[in-house]
C-alpha cells in the first residue's frame, strides 16, 4: 500500500473514532460526567484517536519535507506519553478500570516514546525493523496505538454505569 494512502485512511478512521467516542460520552453522562476525573478519563481516551489522526494528517502535508512529519511525530509522541502519565490516575478513579489504566501506562506510553524516537532519530527505524522506512515504522506504531485506544474505549463504554463519585 502506498504510505500516503495509508496515512489518509488512518487519519479518516481516527477522526471517525474520535467522533464516535464523543457521541458515546455524551450518551453516557457517567463516563465524561460532571466530575474532573470523568472528564480526564474521557480525554485520555480521546487522545488515543486524536494524536494518531492528527499526525497522520500532518504526514500528508508535505511528504517530501521530512522535517514536517518528523517534528509533528516527535511532539505528538512526547505529548501522548505525557498525557497518558498525567491522566491515567483519573481514568482509574473514574472508571474503576485499573487494568486499562495500567495497559495504557505500560503499553501506550512506550509506544508513544518510540513514535517520538523514530521521528527524532530516523536511523532507529532501520535498527528496529531492518528494512522499513521511518514512516512505515511509525505506521505500525500508530496502528498499535489505535488498537489500544479502541480497547480502552470499549472497556469504558461497556462498563456498567458508575455510581456517582466525587473528586
Amino acid at each position: 500500500m502506498d504510505i500516503d494512502a495509508f496515512y489518509a485512511v488512518v487519519s479518516g478512521i481516527n477522526f471517525t473514532l474520535l467522533g464516535l467516542w464523543w457521541v458515546a460520552i455524551k450518551e453516557r453522562a457517567d463516563i465524561g460526567g460532571d466530575n474532573t476525573a470523568g472528564r480526564r478519563m474521557a480525554y485520555v481516551v480521546s487522545l488515543q484517536f486524536l494524536i494518531p489522526g492528527t499526525v497522520s494528517l500532518l504526514s500528508q502535508v508535505a511528504p517530501d519535507k521530512p522535517l514536517i512529519w518528523r517534528l509533528s511525530f516527535t511532539v505528538a509522541g512526547l505529548g501522548g506519553a505525557i498525557g497518558i502519565l498525567l491522566l491515567t490516575p483519573s481514568f482509574a478513579r473514574a472508571t474503576g478500570q485499573e487494568n486499562v489504566a495500567r495497559l495504557l501506562r505500560w503499553a501506550a506510553v512506550p509506544l508513544y516514546l518510540l513514535v517520538a524516537l523514530v521521528a527524532a532519530i530516523p536511523p532507529l527505524a532501520k535498527a528496529l525493523s531492518g528494512y522499513l522506512t521511518p514512516l512505515q515504522v511509525e505506521a505500525i506504531l500508530l496502528c498499535l496505538l489505535v488498537f489500544l485506544g479502541v480497547q480502552a474505549a470499549w472497556v469504558v463504554a461497556m462498563a456498567p454505569k458508575a455510581v456517582a463519585r466525587t473528586d
